[in-house]
This record gives structure tokens, sequence and C-alpha cells, in this order.
């Protein structure tokens, strides 16, 4: 290795929940080796840092979100809520690297922007903004599948002359009961994060109006979040094996299953008790705990859909508006399903306008505001776009990658030079979801092709497996692996056989490749697995047993591990 550079064994890159899970297993497991991460924020927290808009909270149940490998954190931390805001969540992530030391190994306000695999010494060469160099023998994407944001493909949005930006850049200090005080405020987009944004800020009380540009409805659920008092806490500590055993055993790794009948082998009867129970349940019950074949029978999905259809049309006074916000092209939980705390009851609000898109399209952004297709220009102090992430491979888009062979991770299939990549038009080809052909030393946490569900369920496994890997690497002195291409084509070909069968995957949304606000995401691709978490866990496993089949090491001679 040269000078005038940083040099490491293992290089993350990313200070979320998964760069911290790395960092603190590798740290622990290689204490002789130099381990760091790159984050290009100005704290730790990945999404929970960024993601800081009135009414961010987690959907998953706090006591699941947390680390599991931290006896003493798990009998000294208080979960306040059920499902826990933004700023308790990135309480807790600090708290994690306060305890284990942990930021002396992370160099925040970093941010990388070129990767070049390098042939003659097995390493990764990474440049950041600033230009300084980075090497490393191991290389950690930690990026996240939701951390690029899109704006809104709509002319003119640069000629807003009031306050606009992202949801997920929300103005540090910006706060709603004094700068959204007497003003006219606009959300663009009503997924998660719209649902969870136009709650808040509906419920303020200072607003002058708030205008819904909604394009595409979205199916959402009551979260029915509650407090958690100290003596429910003494008691939930209790049981934190209980539960962490419970989310290794679903398919999701969430703390809820679906009932193993089908739709249509009980009476109409029976369907609605279950329906109605799982209904009043907090969190995903509603969207995992229904009959099993919900998301692969279309007939049974459309009976679920219609009642939860009559769900929202019973919370909204005018039926116009309800119709409106009642998805016509897909079925309840074919996306991700947002869970809310009023939303629906917010456009029963005279100050809460929904615009429905799908009737007046937008045509552009003016200095003023938005015009729409009737001509009509809704006037607004501020613009906030709730328009969603370029996701899963959309965090790998801000780096210029050179693999083995100088070939690019990512690249379109309209050039020559695009054909090339790894990725072409951003369909992923990885072994495991872990690593990728021509990207030698590069592993991936939540990456393309994993599991996804319960973030820190996922995140612990992969970070568990990839340690074992570097602990092979280790032992026999191998400072080069890479999947075979017989493994790639093997696995992503049963990442695409695990999605045959599931409505979702008739569905245009981010978790099929899809949207149409980034250039070469208008087709649907498999880009996460459809297995169930536990399928993909004996996969691993049996990778590892065989000797890490799928995988081909390579030793040189002066390194030294």
């Amino acid at each position: 290795m040269g000078s005038g550079e940083q040099q490491y064994d293992v290089l993350i890159i990313g200070a979320g929940l998964s760069g911290i899970c790395a960092l603190h297993n590798f740290r622990n497991r290689f204490p002789s080796w130099r381990v760091a991460v790159l984050e290009a924020a100005d704290n730790v927290g990945g999404t929970w840092y960024w993601n800081r808009y009135p009414g961010a909270r987690v959907d998953t149940e706090s006591l699941s979100y947390a680390y599991s490998w931290d006896e003493d954190l798990l009998n000294e931390w208080n979960w306040n809520e059920s499902f826990s805001t933004q700023s308790d969540v990135l309480d807790y992530i600090e708290h994690v690297c306060d305890k284990h030391n942990l930021y002396k190994n992370i160099q925040l306000n970093t941010r990388v922007k070129t990767a070049i695999w390098q042939d003659k010494n097995n390493t990764w060469l990474f440049r950041d903004e600033v230009g300084t160099h980075h090497r490393t023998r191991f290389f950690i994407s930690c990026m996240g599948f939701l951390s690029t944001p899109t704006l809104p493909a709509i002319p003119d949005i640069e000629m807003f002359q009031g306050k606009s930006f992202h949801t997920s850049r929300w103005p540090k200090g910006f706060d709603i009961s004094r700068d959204l005080a007497n003003k006219r405020v606009g959300v663009i987009g009503t997924g998660a994060t719209g649902i969870q944004t136009i709650t808040a800020v509906s419920k303020e009380p200072s607003i002058k109006s708030l205008n819904v540009f909604q394009r595409t409805a979205n199916w959402s659920a009551p979260l029915r979040n509650e407090p958690i008092s100290p003596e429910q806490m003494e008691q939930h500590r209790k049981n934190y094996d209980a539960l962490f055993q419970l989310c290794a055993k679903t398919p999701t790794c969430f703390m809820h299953q679906a009932d193993p009948r089908k739709t249509l082998e009980v009476s109409a009867k029976e369907r609605l008790e279950l329906w109605e129970d799982i209904y009043a349940k907090p969190g995903f019950a509603k969207w995992l705990g229904t009959f099993s074949d919900t998301y692969s029978n279309r007939e049974a999905n459309e009976l679920y859909s219609d009642f939860m259809a009559s769900k929202i049309r019973a919370r909204i006074n005018d039926p116009e508006v309800a119709d409106s916000l009642i998805p016509k092209n897909h079925g309840f939980g074919t996306r991700r399903v947002p869970l809310e705390s009023g939303y629906f009851e917010a456009f029963n609000q005279p100050n809460v306008h929904l615009v429905d898109l799908k009737k007046t399209p937008i045509e552009r952004v003016t200095k003023n505001g938005i015009i729409t297709s009737d001509g009509k220009e809704h006037e607004l102090d501020v613009l906030i776009y709730a328009t969603g992430f370029d996701a899963i491979t959309g965090a790998f888009s801000s780096i210029d990658w050179t693999g083995k062979d100088g070939r690019p991770l990512l690249g379109s299939s309209n050039s020559k030079e695009g054909e090339r990549a790894v990725w072409v038009d951003h369909r992923p080809r990885t072994y495991l979801g872990m690593t990728a052909c021509s990207m030698p030393n590069m592993f991936m946490v939540l990456g393309p092709h994993q599991p996804f569900g319960n973030a820190p369920r996922t995140i612990e496994h992969a970070v568990e497996v990839i340690s074992d890997l570097l602990q092979h690497c280790k032992d026999n002195n191998y400072s080069y692996v890479e999947p075979t291409g017989e493994a790639v084509d093997a696995w992503t070909e049963h990442v695409v056989e695990s999605s045959k069968g599931a409505l979702s995957n008739e569905i245009d949304s981010w978790m099929t490749g899809v949207n149409t606000n980034v250039k070469g995401k208008t087709v649907r691709n498999v880009a996460r697995y459809a297995g169930s978490a536990v399928e993909y866990r004996r996969r691993c496993a049996e990778s590892k047993a065989a000797g890490w089949k799928g995988l081909q090491f390579a030793r040189l001679s002066s390194s030294k591990l």
C-alpha cells in the first residue's frame, strides 16, 4: 500500500443500523485489524438521522428493533412507546456508539465518490469528495436500501420561491409549530413518508392550509401505538429471548405471521372474525396476520382489500374523497403497508384538501405554487416532497464503481460500456444477496436479493454471515473472495423463482425496482428476496457448511491477515 492514503483491513460505508452492527462485530472479532466506517452525514444513524420529518417513527415494534447482541443494553434501555419516534431511535443508536466507544472508528462528513478494484494487491481504493484516498482489503456496503432521495419528475420545480425540501432532508431546527404557522403547505406524495408527514402537519393547529397532491393512492392501516410504562418495560425485558426466537422463525422476521388457513376454506363469518381481530391489533398484524393465501390468490386479496376499503370509507366524511384515497391499481398488502395514526381523519378537516392527480395531473411548478391540468394554481408557501427514494440499488449510484477487469457496477443497456456492467439496467445479480461477480472482497448488508422485513433482525444475520466469511479468509490467509458465475446464476434464478405467484410481483413499486422519477427504473425486476427469511438463512448456513460453496478464494504471497 502506498503512502498518503488511509489504509484499512475492513472499511464499512454507512453508519446506520447496518454499519454500527458491522463495526461492533468486526472490531470485537478481529481486534488486530484496522476497521473503520465512512459516513456522509455529520452524525451516525443513517435513515434515523436523515428522516427527521414530523411524525417519523418505526412501523416495527420497538422491542424487536433493538440489537440482540448486547444483553446489558437490553436490560438498561427503556423504550417509551410501542413504536418509537425517529428521535428515540436515533438516541438509541447514539447510545450504542457511546457505550461501545464506536465513534473512534467512525469518520463523519465523508462522502465517497469513486471506488476502484486493484488487481495487483487485491484491495479497493476509494476516493472521497475532498480527494482523500482510502484503501481497504475488504469492503462492506451498509449504505441502506432507502437512502437516496428522489425528487418528482415535474417541470420547473426549481421555479418555486417558497421553502421547499424533501422529507429525508428536513431542515434541522425546522419546527412546524413555528415555521409553518399561518402557512399554506403542500405535500407531494402519499407513500409511507408522506402519510406520516401529512398526519403530523394536519394536526398542527397553526397552519393555514394543507394541500395533499396524490398521484397514486396507497393502502394504510392503523398503527395503534401505545406508551410503554416502566413496569411494562421491566416485564418485556424478561421476554427478549423468546421475542428474538420468534422473529427468527417468521418469514419476515416480524412478530407477526399468517394464519395457516386459506381465505376461501373458511366461512364468511370466520373470515370477518379474523379480519376484525387483526385490524384491532397493533403494527403489521393487519398486513402479515391474515390468511396465508391473501397475497397469492387474487380473489382472496380482493376480499380482504374490500374489507380494508370499508374501514377507510367509515373514517372519511366525503365519499368522493374516500374513493380517491382507496387504491384501484393494487390490492392491500401487495406493496409494503404504511401504518398511520389519524391519516384518513385528516381529510375531514376544512383546511386539508386532497388534489387527486389521476383526475388533474400536475402540469408544472410556478414561483407561487403548483398548476394542475384544470388550470388551477394551488398557491403555497411551503412545498414538501414526500416522493420516496431510489431504492435498493440507488445508493450504489452515488459512487463511480470500477470492478475487476474494469467493469462498472451499474450501467445502461443503451450503451456499449453499460452492457459490460455487473448490474445492467439496475437488475441485480448476486450470490446470497451479499456478493456480486467482478466485485471481489465486497459484501453487502441489506443488499439486493436479501430479505428485508424487520431490518435489525436481517442486519444481524447478514453481519454474522459476513463475519464468519472474513474469519474463514483470515484462517486460510485468503486475500481474495468472489462468487462464481454459476453460483450467481443459480441464486439469481432462485430469487426470481421465489417471487413467482406473488401478487406483489405484478405491481410497480420500489420493491419491484420501479421508480418513474429515476431514469432507467421504469421496468419491473426482482430486486429483493421474496422467499422466507428462514429459507434464506438455511441457504447461507448450507454454503458455510460446504466450505463456503459458491465462492472462490485466492491468496497473495505478501498478504498478511
